[in-house]
């Protein structure tokens, strides 16, 4: 979401005709409005939210190797878009012991190879095979998954300053295979639901750090992890001890994130995780309340369609988000990085 305070935005209301009506002697002034219209450019200097933080939070307990083999192979559908769209992503790595050991962001493992690059951007060599051997942490890790704190853990540590922009876009991307026991005291504790840390702890976290509310929260949470019994109890075949990613789907479903199926496609859920993380980072956000019968959003010179009238082969469009009275944009009209949006519209309650 974006920072209004950075953004280059410049809001134009055309003149106001002043009409003066005479009658009984006096004269009463009524006002005619025309349309407001906000601008916004993107470019390398001012960038309208296309900046994303993106921290994957990997289970690394033995169970994992087969998930942690799909999260690497299928990174090349999730990183498309974003390349492609020419945004600024960070992408970095922790693990769900963070809370314990090595909260410092991990590129890769002893036993396989360190690529030196424990924070990836667009800049970093090739960033699909070093994503590759950062996020395969091995299985040796602990049982005790507390992804929630651990993430927390990762983005506190010192070791790690710098990684969440005040200007960026958030997006917590979890893959485990048993729900998260994030609590309080050592490793290994007998499992109880009882002295789990509240899920709206974290919320509260990810609000403070991002500058964010309730309405209008600037990060998300997604999740690969287990959604329902038949793939628990298929995975339970090979390990026991799975569980269902309750505690996951809470956090996605509060922060508009993705449940992914760790039994399912790991490429199509990627795909979706990552166009949805794009459509609520590059929202735009307007000046006025507006009447939103009378919207119209031009990307470079092109009117783009509302979402809801366009069903046809060029999905998406736009789409007003009134709780924090932005532009979403969808699909195949999310606009790249230098493309200039307009967006003009008659504002509710003018010079009320």
């Amino acid at each position: 979401m974006f920072n209004r305070t950075a953004n280059k935005m410049a809001v134009s209301i055309l003149p106001v005709l002043l009409m003066m009506i005479v009658g009984c002697g006096e004269q009463t002034p009524s006002f005619s409005l025309l349309p407001e219209e906000d601008i916004f450019q993107q470019n390398n200097d001012k960038v309208l939210n296309a900046k994303m933080d993106i921290l994957w939070v990997i289970d690394n307990s033995g169970s994992m190797d087969t998930s942690q083999a799909n999260t690497a192979n299928n990174f090349n559908v999730f990183i498309n878009d974003f390349v492609s769209k020419g945004f600024d992503y960070q992408i970095a790595v922790t693990t769900t012991e963070a809370y314990v050991r090595n909260s410092d962001f991990r590129d890769g493992t002893n036993s396989t190879s360190h690529t030196g690059y424990p924070i990836i951007t667009p800049s970093t060599p090739d960033l699909v095979n070093t994503f590759m051997i950062n996020v395969v942490q091995g299985v040796s890790g602990s049982g005790d998954e507390r992804a929630f704190q651990s993430m927390k853990a990762a983005l506190d540590d010192t070791d790690n300053a710098g990684f969440v922009r005040n200007d960026a876009f958030l997006a917590i991307v979890i893959v485990s295979d048993e729900d998260d026991i994030s609590r309080d005291g050592a490793e290994f504790q007998p499992y109880s639901t009882n002295d789990l840390h509240a899920t709206n702890d974290y919320l509260t976290y990810l609000d403070g750090i991002t500058g964010s509310t309730e309405g209008d929260r600037r990060y998300n949470i997604s999740a690969m992890a287990i959604q329902d019994e038949e793939c628990r109890d298929f995975l339970n075949q090979s390990w026991t001890g799975r569980k269902i990613g309750a505690r996951y789907g809470e956090l996605a479903d509060a922060t508009g994130g993705v449940k992914g199926d760790l039994c399912g496609d790991f490429a199509a859920d990627f795909d979706l995780i990552s166009k949805n993380i794009i459509q609520q980072a590059t929202q735009f956000y307007l000046s006025r309340i507006p009447i939103p019968e009378t919207i119209r959003v031009i990307v470079n010179g092109q009117l783009v369609p509302n979402r809801n009238n366009n069903p046809g082969p060029t999905s998406g469009g736009w789409s007003y988000n009134a709780e924090s009275n932005s532009i979403m944009f969808h699909g195949d009209h999310i606009p790249n990085q230098g493309d200039k949006i307009k967006i003009d519209y008659d504002p509710v309650n003018y010079g009320s």
